[in-house]
C-alpha cells in the first residue's frame, strides 16, 4: 500500500482495517452485520416517515431526518426506479467538501440529471468517525425517493476513496460498482478483493500530477485485472490529487451507464 505522509489512524468498518490520513480520533461504529438472505437485498425499505419533499433541479440539503445531513440531486424529471449514486468526500467529509465533490466531479458530467446522486457529509466530526452512517442515508433515501437497490453505485475520493473500497469489502450486496477517484482498498488482499467484486466493475481513477497515489491505483487495477475482476485504469490528464472545474466528468459516467 502506498505510504501516507501525513499522521495515520486505523477505523474497524465491518471488521475491515480501513487506513486514513488524518488526526487520530475515536473508533469508528462497526457497520451492520451482512444480510444473510440475498432476497431481502433486492427489496427497498421501507418508507421512512420523516422524507423531506423531492426538489429537482438543485443540490437539495437534507438536514432534518435521523440519517441527515447529506446532499441529494434528484433525477429530472423525478424517477423513482432510477439508478443511486453513492459518492463519498474526501478530507475531514465536511460541508465543503462535499460541496466540491458535486461541482467538480458530478455536475457537468452527460446523463447526471437521469441519476439520483447523494453525498453524505459531517457537520460536527470528521466524516470518518461516523461512517457507518452512510448506510442508513443510503436506505433513507431509497426508502423515501425510490431506486433500485441493486443499482447503487459507490464512489469516493481520496478518504471517501479509503471509505468506499473498505465498504465493498465489508457490504459488496449493497453495491453495483465501485469508483475510486482515487481509492485504495485497506490492504494488499487480491483474493478477498475477487471474492467481494465477483461481478462488481471497478473504476480505479487518479490525477495524472498525483505522485503520492498515482502508482498505488495501477497496481490495484493490476492485481484486481489479474485476480479476474472487471477493472478499468484512468489517468486524469492535467488534474492531481483533487480535480478542478476543468476536470471532465464524462469518463464517471460513461462507466455508471454502461453498469446502470
Amino acid at each position: 500500500m502506498r505510504q501516507i505522509s501525513h499522521m495515520r489512524s486505523v477505523l474497524v468498518l465491518g471488521g475491515v482495517m480501513l487506513l486514513a490520513c488524518t488526526q487520530p480520533q475515536a473508533a469508528a461504529t462497526p457497520l451492520p452485520a451482512a444480510t444473510p438472505t440475498p432476497a431481502l437485498v433486492a427489496n427497498a425499505p421501507q418508507k421512512p416517515t420523516d422524507c423531506v419533499p423531492v426538489q429537482t433541479g438543485t443540490l437539495q440539503d437534507v438536514r432534518s431526518t435521523p440519517a441527515s445531513p447529506y446532499f441529494v440531486h434528484h433525477p429530472t424529471p423525478d424517477n423513482p426506479t432510477a439508478s443511486t449514486i453513492l459518492f463519498l468526500p474526501g478530507g475531514s467529509g465536511g460541508r465543503r467538501s462535499a460541496q466540491r465533490v458535486w461541482s467538480n466531479y458530478l455536475s457537468g458530467g452527460p446523463g447526471v440529471d437521469g441519476y439520483r446522486v447523494v453525498i453524505p457529509y459531517s457537520v460536527k466530526s470528521d466524516f470518518l468517525d461516523e461512517a457507518a452512517r452512510t448506510f442508513r442515508i443510503l436506505d433513507e433515501v431509497l426508502g423515501c425517493y425510490g431506486g433500485d437497490a441493486a443499482k447503487v453505485h459507490l464512489a469516493g475520493v481520496s478518504n471517501g476513496g479509503h471509505v468506499a473500497f473498505a465498504f465493498m469489502l465489508a457490504r459488496p450486496d449493497r453495491f453495483a460498482t465501485l469508483l475510486g477517484a482515487p481509492g485504495e482498498f485497506p490492504s494488499h488482499e487480491p483474493a478477498a478483493w475477487a471474492s467481494a467484486l465477483a461481478g462488481r466493475p471497478v473504476f480505479n481513477g487518479v490525477g495524472a500530477n498525483d505522485a503520492d497515489w498515482k502508482a498505488g491505483v495501477k497496481a490495484t487495477h493490476e492485481a484486481l485485472v489479474a485476480a479476474g475482476v472487471e477493472s478499468v485504469y484512468v489517468e486524469f490528464a492535467g488534474q492531481g490529487h483533487i480535480v478542478d472545474e476543468a476536470f471532465d466528468e464524462s469518463v464517471f459516467f460513461d462507466f455508471w451507464a454502461k453498469h446502470s
